[in-house]
C-alpha cells in the first residue's frame, strides 16, 4: 500500500480544504445551536454518497464502509463555537456578532471531512467501517458526547476505537503532540455565595462584610494548590467569575463566585473538593457569615491509550518524518467531552499543530478561547494526511 502524502492531499483536496475551512469559520454557532453547521455537513455527506443520521439534536454519525467487513473506528470532530467577539482581522473573520470559532472546532470539522473524502478514494485498501462522528456541544457541560452515545454512537457496528484531533497554536504544522496516559484533565466547576451582614461602610464591625470574605477565599483557595497539592502532582483553582457589592460606602452582604478545579488525579479532585467546603466554613465562622456551596464534577480525564498512540506516531512518522512526532512531557489542565469515549473504548486524542510557522510567534500566539485566536490553514492538509494514514493502518492492521 502507497501511504498518504501532504502533497497528494493538497494536491486533490487544498481548494476543497481552505473553502470548507473559511465557510465554517465565517459562520459559527453556538452549542445546541449548530443548525446551519449541520445542514452544511449534511450537503458535504449527501455529496460524497456518505449515509448519516440525526444525533443529539444538532449533531450526526456518518458511516463509511470499506470494501470487505472488519474493525470499526470512530473519528470525531466537535462543531460548535463560543460566545466571543472575534478581533483577529482575518478577511474571513465571523460574520456572526459575539460568536467566533475560538477553539479550532471549524477546522477539526474540515479535517474530518476531507479524511473521509481520502479514504473514499482508496475504499478497497480497507476493511471495515469508520464513523463520523460530528458533534454538537462540547464547549457547554454536560456536552454533546454523552447525548451521542446514548443515542447508540457506539453501537450497531460496534465501535472498537475512537481518534478525536485538536488544533494547538504552539505546535507548527507538520506536527503532531502525543502522549500516552491522561492527556487532558478532570474539569469540575463550582458555584459559591457569600452570606454576609449588609451595613455601613463606616462602621465594618457592626456587619459581616461578604467581599471581605471573598477576597479572603480567593487567597486561601490558591493556598489549596500551593500546600495543599503534592508538588508532583498537577491541580488548578481558578475563580472566574465574581459578582458583588451595591455602594462604595456600604457592605455588601452577598457575593457571588463561581470558578473551575482542573485535576489529574482522582483523589486530588475528592480532596479540592472536601477542601474548598472547609475553607468557606470557616472563614463563614471567623466573619459571623455564611454561604451556600455546589461542586459540580465536569468532564473527566481524557485517556490516550498506548497502542492507539503509538497507531498515530507510525503514521506521522511514516508520511511526514520522524520529526513531525512531538512527544508532550505532560498533558493539558483543558478538559473535553472526548473523554466518555476514550473512557468506552480505546481511543487517542492528537494535539494537532495549527500555529504559525515561526517558532517565535508561536511562542507568543493566542490561546484557545481568546478572540485573537487563528488556526493556520497550511495545517489542514497535514491533519488530513495523518488521520487517514493512522485509520487505513488500522483498518488493514498496520503496515
Amino acid at each position: 500500500m502507497n501511504h498518504v502524502t501532504a502533497d497528494v492531499v493538497e494536491q486533490k483536496l487544498g481548494t476543497y480544504l481552505n473553502e470548507t475551512f473559511r465557510h465554517l469559520h465565517r459562520n459559527p454557532e453556538l452549542s445546541g445551536s449548530e443548525f446551519a453547521t449541520q445542514a452544511f455537513v449534511k450537503g458535504e455527506l449527501e455529496r460524497l454518497g456518505i449515509p448519516y443520521q440525526v444525533m443529539a439534536g444538532t449533531g450526526l454519525c456518518a458511516e463509511l464502509r470499506g470494501g470487505r467487513p472488519g474493525k470499526t473506528i470512530l473519528l470525531r470532530a466537535d462543531i460548535d463555537a463560543l460566545p466571543i467577539n472575534e478581533a483577529t482581522g482575518l478577511p474571513y473573520a465571523s460574520q456572526t456578532d459575539g460568536v467566533m470559532h475560538a477553539c479550532g472546532h471549524d477546522a477539526h470539522t474540515t479535517a474530518v471531512l476531507g479524511t473521509a473524502a481520502m479514504l473514499l478514494e482508496r475504499r478497497e485498501e480497507w476493511g471495515g467501517t469508520v464513523k463520523l462522528m460530528f458533534q454538537p456541544s462540547e464547549e457547554k457541560h454536560p456536552g454533546g458526547a454523552k447525548p451521542m452515545i446514548a443515542e447508540g454512537l457506539l453501537e450497531n457496528p460496534q465501535v472498537n476505537a475512537a481518534i478525536g484531533i485538536h488544533t494547538n497554536p504552539y505546535l507548527a504544522p507538520g506536527t503532531f503532540g502525543l502522549k500516552d496516559g491522561a492527556i487532558l484533565a478532570n474539569a469540575d466547576r463550582f458555584y459559591i455565595h457569600l452570606i454576609g451582614k449588609g451595613g455601613h461602610a463606616a462602621a465594618p464591625h457592626e456587619g459581616a462584610d461578604a467581599i471581605a470574605m471573598a477576597g479572603q477565599l480567593i487567597v486561601s483557595l490558591q493556598n489549596l494548590v500551593a500546600r495543599q497539592v503534592s508538588p508532583f502532582d498537577n491541580a488548578v483553582v481558578t475563580i472566574g467569575e465574581i459578582k458583588g457589592g451595591y455602594a462604595p460606602n456600604t457592605l455588601a452582604d452577598r457575593v457571588y463566585l463561581a470558578g473551575t478545579v482542573r485535576t489529574v488525579n482522582p483523589d486530588t479532585q475528592v480532596l479540592m473538593e472536601e477542601k474548598i467546603g472547609k475553607t468557606l466554613q470557616g472563614i463563614a465562622d471567623l466573619w459571623g457569615g455564611s454561604f451556600t456551596y455546589d461542586y459540580v464534577r465536569g468532564y473527566p480525564i481524557t485517556w490516550n491509550d498506548k497502542a492507539m498512540t503509538d497507531l498515530v506516531r507510525q503514521a506521522a512518522g511514516l508520511c511526514l518524518g520522524k520529526e513531525s512526532v512531538i512527544e508532550l512531557p505532560h498533558g493539558y489542565m483543558s478538559a473535553d467531552d472526548f473523554a466518555y469515549i476514550a473512557k468506552a473504548v480505546p481511543s487517542v486524542f492528537i494535539e494537532w499543530g495549527t500555529g504559525d510557522w515561526s517558532e517565535e510567534a508561536r511562542r507568543s500566539a493566542a490561546a484557545w478561547h481568546n478572540s485573537t485566536f487563528q488556526v493556520n490553514p497550511d495545517a489542514l492538509k497535514y491533519g488530513v494526511t495523518v488521520l487517514t494514514q493512522t485509520i487505513l493502518n488500522y483498518l488493514q492492521g498496520g503496515e
